[in-house]
């Protein structure tokens, strides 16, 4: 029986088996190159975390220019 942190926390995927997908496939990408540290050595892991950290961000950069891009469109700002 798992006793740690989160180990009985609902709704969390079971690291084991496949990752959701989160819409966007430039983060699902990214997101699945982690599965590749199991198989390197811990030196090698700030690597892909930098990877993988780089490529999340240029994705939630264009998603914010998206966003701007829209004029007149006041959905995502508070008091509208």
């Amino acid at each position: 029986m798992e006793s740690g942190p989160g180990a009985d926390a609902p709704g969390r995927p079971d690291p084991g088996g496949p990752r959701p997908a989160t819409g966007d496939s430039r983060v699902d990408e990214a997101v699945s190159q982690l599965e590749d540290l199991a198989g390197l050595p811990v030196a090698e892991h700030p690597a892909v975390f930098e990877r993988v950290h780089q490529r999340l961000t240029e994705a939630l950069g264009d998603a914010g220019a998206a966003e701007r891009a829209v004029p007149g469109d006041r959905s995502g700002q508070a008091g509208s």
